[in-house]
């Protein structure tokens, strides 16, 4: 029994992956991470909220649904 709960499990998060995966080169999902206060980020935004799984995988797997820092943004701070 606890074989099947194990397989189930990484079968799930496979899954998961899966998802997390579409939500990176969604376009509207990253128009939504880059352009939050935009028109259409805050429609995708506003998707979110009510549900996505797309979505939800991808803030499960990566741990959060913010877009990581651009080097060169990294750059200037430092100069």
């Amino acid at each position: 029994m606890a074989d099947l709960y194990a397989c189930r499990k990484k079968t799930i998060m496979e899954m998961k992956k899966v998802l997390a995966g579409w939500s990176k080169v969604c376009p509207g999902c990253n128009i939504g991470r880059k352009y939050p206060d935009s028109f259409i980020g805050k429609k995708v935004r506003n998707h979110w909220e009510k549900g996505y799984s797309s979505h939800d995988a991808y803030v499960e797997v990566y741990g959060s649904d913010e877009p990581s820092p651009k080097k060169s943004k990294e750059e200037s701070e430092d100069k």
